[in-house]
């Protein structure tokens, strides 16, 4: 069931009137209940690894809690409940995602024991949200050993925490001190209350529109250039790796917004995964409003547990590095995902290292640094890097993507500017017109937004009652005009699905 489909718009619509006329003590095992629905729509197999994994986290959590942190016996009762929980978490995913990798890098000097464990590993199919739910759950496990949170000793919220349908599939990856306190306060929140409504309804309306009108449509592009990249040129490849920079972000937080937007309508907060993350100047300052709820979590479980920068200089270089070759295998099982990890490393390092480099020579040279053409040149040199950096991310084979590159530099093909033959790229001249337009109306809010600090929810909030009903009433005719459905047409469901 995914949020772009007739039978996920049917779902909600239901649980939504059910929760609103629900008495408060029993709204939030309706949510649960429906939580749990929504997971197994897929495969009913999906619900068992997901309960097995809350039950587990929790037990262990519980535990930990329990045992006063005094000696050494404790501390080494806790630490063992801590990696027996992590083991059987993080196993079920490296045996699910990463067994077929294993077995095809190690090959023969896998032993015969290990290899039979992962005799099967063709067969398996990947539990959707399994790195969502599993990192959601281990964050929750770090946090209750640190002391940082208290273990929920109730498993009803503790589950609802795990398998929050809005966020289960993609999430944002949830912190237990942000959403189990709102779980435990549910039967007091307010339903009816329409800056919720309003703002979650916008939400979703955005959310549809960026996905089934933008990300969906430039995908054409994208999938016919990407599957015969050897026939194409500079320019072709070029926009291709621009198009599918656009279209890994409109899929991606098209989905997170329409999960604020759920969320907002039950009167939940969540995480707001993305915010403008193309007007960036930096590659850190990119992984600070890409994707949000990962990078802060690899953040506090992996960068500042290896020393962050409270070390020397090298150190810490080394300590982006593995944070980031984590992010790239936490991605998905293969060398050209570890490869992009590896780049968007290596570029945080050097703008590490060179930032005073610059500052000097600003200084020195007197250059403006207030003005409009130095942001716009360091954020265009920014998209351009995490555009390259797409590349091995979009294809399976880092060769094809280190091939992909090349042709770009070695295969100039001006001309194709000027006869037209741009639009046989899977985009006809009016599919294109639709798909600039909408692009500059998600432009023109991204720039708002990193003005304003303001999602396109409380935006809607703030105007006046006339101006949101034409916006909306525009969006979703768009949608429904525009939108990328129907006979012929294969839906796609979101890239993060995969992850």
């Amino acid at each position: 069931m995914i949020f772009n489909s007739l039978q996920f718009a049917s779902f909600f619509v239901v649980f939504l009137a059910v929760l609103f006329i629900l008495p408060k003590q029993v709204r939030v095992w309706w949510i649960l209940l429906s939580s749990l629905y929504f997971y197994s729509s897929g495969s009913i197999d999906n619900l068992a690894y997901l309960l097995s994994s809350t039950i587990v986290t929790w037990i262990c959590a519980f535990v930990i809690d329990l045992v006063p942190n005094v000696d050494f016996k404790t501390k080494l009762l806790r630490i063992i409940l801590l990696i027996e929980a992590l083991v059987f978490d993080f196993g079920m995913l490296i045996y699910f995602k990463y067994s077929n990798f294993i077995m095809e890098t190690l090959g023969a000097s896998i032993p015969n024991s290990v290899r039979l464990l992962f005799s099967n590993s063709s067969e398996l199919i990947l539990p959707i949200g399994i790195s969502f739910f599993v990192f959601t759950n281990t964050g929750y496990l770090f946090d209750v050993y640190r002391g940082k949170t208290r273990a929920e000793r109730n498993l009803l919220y503790f589950s609802l925490f795990a398998s929050f349908f809005p966020s289960i599939m993609s999430g944002p990856i949830e912190r237990a001190d942000r959403l189990i306190p709102q779980f435990r306060k549910y039967k007091d929140v307010k339903l009816f209350n329409s800056e919720n409504i309003i703002s979650g309804f916008s939400l979703i309306v955005w959310g549809l529109f960026t996905k089934m009108v933008i990300a969906d449509r430039i995908s054409l592009v994208v999938e016919t250039v990407y599957s015969q990249y050897y026939v194409y040129g500079s320019i072709e490849l070029f926009l291709a790796s621009v198009a599918y920079s656009i279209q890994i972000y409109c899929d991606f937080m098209s989905y997170s917004t329409i999960a604020l937007g759920c969320a907002k309508m039950m009167g939940i907060s969540i995480f707001d995964n993305f915010d403008a993350p193309y007007t960036s100047e930096s590659i850190k300052e990119f992984w600070r409003r890409w994707h949000i709820s990962l990078s802060t979590w690899l953040r506090d479980y992996v960068y500042i547990p290896l020393g962050g920068s409270r070390c020397s200089k090298f150190r810490k270089c080394i300590n982006i590095m593995i944070t980031f070759l984590i992010s790239g295998i936490w991605h998905g099982a293969g060398l050209n995902f570890i490869l992009w990890g590896a780049i968007h490393g290596v570029l945080q390092v050097i703008g590490d290292i060179i930032a005073p480099i610059r500052a000097w020579l600003y200084k020195k040279t007197n250059a403006k640094t207030d003005g409009i053409g130095y942001h716009l040149t360091r954020t265009i040199i920014t998209f351009l890097c995490v555009n390259f950096a797409w590349i091995f991310f979009r294809v399976s084979d880092y060769r094809v993507a280190f091939e992909i590159i090349r042709r770009i530099f070695q295969k100039p093909n001006w001309w194709v500017l000027f006869n037209d033959q741009l639009y046989n790229l899977g985009l006809g001249r009016r599919e294109f017109n639709i798909f600039f337009v909408s692009f500059m109306a998600l432009t023109l809010f991204d720039w708002y937004k990193n003005r304003r600090k303001q999602n396109f929810g409380d935006f809607m909030n703030d105007q006046p009652w006339y101006f949101r009903w034409v916006v909306l009433l525009v969006l979703l005719f768009a949608i429904l005009t525009f939108g990328m459905y129907g006979p012929g047409y294969n839906a796609a469901g979101f890239i993060y699905f995969d992850f």
